[in-house]
């Protein structure tokens, strides 16, 4: 794939933290540091994964982007910078107000990852759709209703059950409808939190073949956040692999999945079901041993290194930094060669 120098978001340095309350007064007692420190771009028509265990921050990272940390949790402390670069400027959304974020609102829009959860069903699928369009645009009534429509019939839904509410669909046609709404304002960039976990399997084909055709009409960059990696390596271009808030290693699909150089990614990639049993009993296994350790207290130096299978005493001084194996191909172990 051939990348555009300019990203169309790049993320610096992103910290992202939220307070612990208690004791008597409810006072601060400590932070869980769900994003600790990374830096990312994502190019314009290219889908970037990212991919690690549960509570690693991935969804703490899509919602950084799209900037509704504060939203939901009014106490977080977010550092670093969110740069959109736009056609005419560059902008870090990191810190801006929800009125000041609201002309960029409509360029990063997110899929959830609960399609039963994120529609409103006291609404109807039209009114869903149309909602952004009234926000973000001075389109007429009728030119709204045209438009999901429109938008109805690109995503595989009949444009007339839009007067139909959320619980007359399956899991798998809400999830439509979710990105039916997320496309109404033609954004640049569309978040995908884990869309396709929530449904079963012939389902997730299908919408994963969905957000495929839409990337190829529309020209819509996607960050895809996954942990199942045989969906992700499927999707994505790119891959960052992420662990207890660090991003451990980035680069092309194909290399990481070909030749993985972090421990972590290795041990994830050896844990993926091959549909080939000789192919399965060939592979060796790397077996982690522990729990991940609480983002409330984090090891010292490397994040990995309690559960590391190659880990030496120097690898509690200092966390490492990402180095670059080949050109754009990107991991944080200085032990591996």
């Amino acid at each position: 794939m051939s990348v555009n120098p300019k990203p169309l978001i790049e993320i610096k340095n992103l910290k992202v933290s939220f307070p612990i309350f208690g004791g008597l007064l409810l006072g601060k007692v400590a932070d869980v540091v769900a994003v600790d420190d990374i830096s990312f771009n994502l190019y314009p028509g290219e889908t970037l994964g990212l991919v690690g265990e549960s509570g690693c921050g991935k969804t703490t990272v899509g919602r950084a982007i799209i900037n509704i940390l504060k939203a939901t949790a009014a106490d977080v402390d977010i550092s670093g910078e969110v740069i959109y670069h736009l056609d005419d400027e560059s902008v870090d959304v990191t810190h801006l107000s929800k009125g000041k974020m609201r002309p960029y609102r409509s360029l990063v829009q997110m899929i959830f990852q609960d399609p039963f959860a994120s529609l409103n069903p006291r609404l109807s699928v039209a009114k869903i759709v149309e909602e952004p369009l009234i926000i973000h645009t001075k389109m007429s009534a009728s030119e709204r209703m045209e438009r999901v429509g429109w938008l109805m019939d690109k995503v595989g839904l009949n444009p007339e059950q839009a007067q139909r509410y959320p619980h007359e669909f399956s899991g798998g046609q809400r999830q439509r409808i979710g990105i039916a709404r997320a496309l109404a304002t033609n954004p640049k960039v569309i978040v995908a939190d884990e869309p396709v976990s929530a449904l079963d399997v012939s389902i997730q084909a299908q919408v994963i073949n969905l957000l495929q055709d839409l990337q190829e009409d529309l020209g819509i960059s996607f960050i895809f956040i996954a942990h199942d990696l045989s969906v992700v390596e499927h999707i994505s271009q790119r891959i960052g692999v992420m662990y207890l808030g660090n991003l451990v290693e980035i680069g092309d699909a194909k290399d990481v999945y070909s030749n993985p150089q972090h421990p972590y990614t290795k041990a994830l990639l050896s844990a993926v079901p091959l549909p080939d049993p000789k192919g399965a009993s060939t592979r060796k296994r790397v077996v982690l041993h522990g729990d991940i350790p609480t983002p409330l207290s984090k090891p010292s130096g490397c994040p990995f290194r309690t559960r590391c299978p190659i880990a030496v005493p120097e690898c509690a001084d200092k966390r490492p930094e990402l180095r670059e194996k080949e050109a754009g191909h990107l991991f944080a172990c200085p032990i591996v060669d």
